[in-house]
């Protein structure tokens, strides 16, 4: 019973791995093209907004501490989505990460102090 607890814990240390770091920090390259073809491919359309919201929430958590704010608690998923289908529809050329930077920078300017 003991080794088959160390072999576990093995196996989860070897998976918890950045093996998969790079697929997360890659749809941040994602172009303002393929998000607004994303109607096409659901499974994309998922991936994208997940990675949309927590890019925006890592950011709230590292930057809404320094501010003394939660600057995302007023918006939701799918104003995030509107938000960045405008910034695309007007950006073409930019990439997904440059989006949601815009957006953050946008939503802590508009911060009550």
């Amino acid at each position: 019973m003991k080794n088959s607890f160390y072999i576990l814990m093995v196996m989860l240390a070897f998976s918890a791995m950045p093996g998969n770091a790079g697929a997360n920090t890659v749809l941040g390259s994602v172009s303002c093209k393929q998000w607004q073809d994303r109607q096409n491919k659901p499974a994309d359309a998922e991936a994208y907004t997940i990675w949309l919201n927590g890019y925006l929430s890592g950011a709230n958590a590292q930057y809404g501490d320094m501010l003394g704010r939660d600057f995302i608690k007023n918006s939701d998923k799918i104003s995030i989505v509107d938000w960045t289908d405008a910034y695309c529809k007007k950006h073409s050329e930019s990439q997904l990460e440059d989006s949601a930077n815009a957006l953050i920078k946008l939503l802590i300017k508009d911060l009550p102090f």
